[in-house]
């Protein structure tokens, strides 16, 4: 990956495109995009490891790493996404091979053993699943705080504007 010194950004209309060294191109917004897809399928995979479909929720969270693979390694936001979506295919991996492991174990033999499995695996994908959703979850506030924030500074704009006006309005009348 080339440094920024290295790279010539070129802007034209609404996109920056970025130059690198070996005539490679990347719109800026590539990595933002990259998290978003990646967002998408972690809220999926999270749905449906808490709904116990472990098969599905593998292969949405095997998209969610495949999306993020081509990103920027070094970003911090990209590393937690990208550590997310490790994670999320590893229990949902996990949570397939107990189930299939339990559903070779005989019930009339070794019912503990067949209960222990479908226990763990059931734990496992709620626990990740719970946490993948608080972690989206507080991804979704972060936004509707920052939405609040920037709304009331306009609205703050707007009124010291529309007051200013005011006065000088009646500093014209009276003078």
């Amino acid at each position: 990956m080339p440094d920024r010194q290295s790279q010539n950004i070129r802007s034209s209309g609404t996109n920056n495109i970025i130059m690198q060294d070996d005539n490679s191109t990347q719109v800026s917004g590539f990595n933002r995009t990259k998290r978003q897809w990646a967002r998408g399928f972690l809220w999926i995979t999270s749905l449906l490891l808490i709904f116990d479909k472990p098969i599905f929720s593998l292969l949405s969270s095997s998209c969610a790493v495949y999306t993020m693979h081509g990103g920027a390694w070094l970003s911090h936001k990209n590393i937690k996404w990208m550590g997310a979506s490790i994670i999320s295919f590893l229990i949902s991996l996990y949570a397939l091979a107990l189930r299939i492991n339990s559903d070779f174990v005989n019930e009339e033999k070794a019912y503990e053993l067949k209960t222990m499995l479908d226990i763990k695996h059931r734990v496992a994908e709620i626990v990740w699943g719970g946490l993948l959703l608080l972690m989206l979850g507080l991804t979704v506030k972060e936004r509707i705080d920052n939405a609040i924030d920037v709304t009331s500074d306009v609205m703050g704009s707007i009124s010291n504007t529309l007051s200013t006006k005011k006065k000088d309005k009646a500093k014209m009348k009276s003078g």
